[in-house]
């Protein structure tokens, strides 16, 4: 699995079950590897956790060798071409 951009808990959880199942891990076997709760991965997976506790995560994410990187965001479109998009999308 090749780095990830994870912009928001779904492509977060995404990635977690990739990395997951490209170890041919169940759900079971990373919570005990994390110490966590089977559920606990199952909504981080989901994307159904917004607010879940950072250490639970970084204890997924090492349970997986995988580590969490800061990097710049892409820049954001401004009004004029997000509303030139949704026309071109329309025409």
């Amino acid at each position: 699995m090749s780095n990830v951009r994870a912009a928001n808990v779904v492509t977060l959880g995404a990635a977690i079950r990739d990395a997951r199942k490209s170890r041919g891990w169940t759900q079971q076997q990373l919570a005990a590897a994390a110490n966590v709760s089977r559920q606990f991965v199952l909504d981080i997976e989901r994307g159904a956790r917004v607010r879940a506790e950072l250490g639970r995560v970084l204890r997924i994410l090492r349970a997986l060798d995988k580590d969490l990187m800061i990097v710049d965001a892409p820049p954001k479109a401004s009004f004029e071409d997000q509303l030139n998009d949704l026309i071109d999308g329309v025409s």
